[in-house]
């Protein structure tokens, strides 16, 4: 067996990982009819936790690691057939270790066909001094389907000495099965920038996308009241080419934000699913 050097080491070249997902609708429930998740990843068996949409499959995306280190490239690939419903989610948030110049990278591929509902609601990925995170995520959404997406941020200094991470990058494009862009979003800050207050005095950001026809999206106030009660400042608006909404997040720390992104999540998966869901446990 050959010896690989623990990621935190200077010498490591971080892992090159790919996971696929292939989620249908079958006998009224979603099943995975093909999964391929490779370490550090890992993907529990799925949980149908909703009475009222049996069809929803839920799964819990798991780190085995201790999180994302220098060199990580990360792959994931979801496609959600016609008329299937999948959420998937994590079971904590992914600390972002030292960058060492080589940086963490994630890339997200979402294949959503006609009828079908996917949320990737992820916990926020908790920044440590040096961290370079760059998210990346290509989504191909049919009309009459739904995606909900977020991707969020908080900064932790473990030993308290101030210090800050070094880059966070998102970047989003929503595509139409013919190729038509429907929009891009494209965001970065440097860690010295939030440090010197581009965001005031806060420590926590995300942003939550939200594609859907616009039968199936939230009252945009109630949108955004939801991640208020939860101490989060939110704001709300359309989309380009009316594609839904997207809604930014500021909180004073990461668990603040984990609990406004939560609660936009079920607000706007009742207005898409028809129905209040249940919530779920972590």
């Amino acid at each position: 067996m050959r010896y690989l050097p623990p990621s935190s080491f200077g010498s490591s070249s971080g892992r090159n990982v790919e996971a696929h997902l292939a989620a249908d609708l079958a006998g009224g429930r979603t099943t995975l009819r093909r999964q391929h998740v490779g370490y550090p990843l890992h993907i529990t068996r799925g949980f149908h936790l909703d009475a009222a949409r049996p069809d929803l499959l839920t799964l819990y995306l798991q780190s085995a690691s201790g999180g994302l280190y220098a060199g990580d490239r990360i792959s994931l690939e979801i496609v959600v057939d016609k008329g299937a419903a999948i959420h998937v989610t994590t079971q904590a948030s992914a600390v972002v270790h030292d960058g060492r110049c080589a940086g963490s990278r994630q890339r997200q591929s979402l294949t959503v066909h006609s009828g079908g509902f996917c949320a990737i609601a992820s916990d926020p990925y908790v920044l440590f001094p040096g961290a370079d995170l760059r998210l990346e995520t290509v989504a191909t959404v049919a009309e009459d389907a739904v995606l909900f997406l977020a991707d969020g941020f908080a900064i932790h200094d473990p030993q308290g000495a101030g210090r800050t991470f070094a880059h966070f990058a998102s970047r989003q494009r929503i595509l139409r099965p013919d190729g038509r862009l429907l929009l891009q979003d494209l965001g970065r800050i440097e860690g010295d920038a939030l440090r010197s207050g581009a965001l005031g005095s806060v420590t926590a950001t995300a942003t939550v996308l939200l594609i859907a026809p616009a039968d199936r999206l939230p009252v945009q106030r109630a949108f955004e009241q939801a991640a208020e009660r939860c101490g989060c400042l939110a704001g709300v608006s359309p989309t380009p080419n009316g594609a839904g909404q997207v809604m930014r997040l500021l909180a004073p720390d990461g668990g603040t934000l984990g609990r406004g992104m939560e609660a936009a999540f079920h607000v706007a998966a009742a207005a898409a699913l028809g129905t209040e869901i249940v919530r779920r446990r972590k």
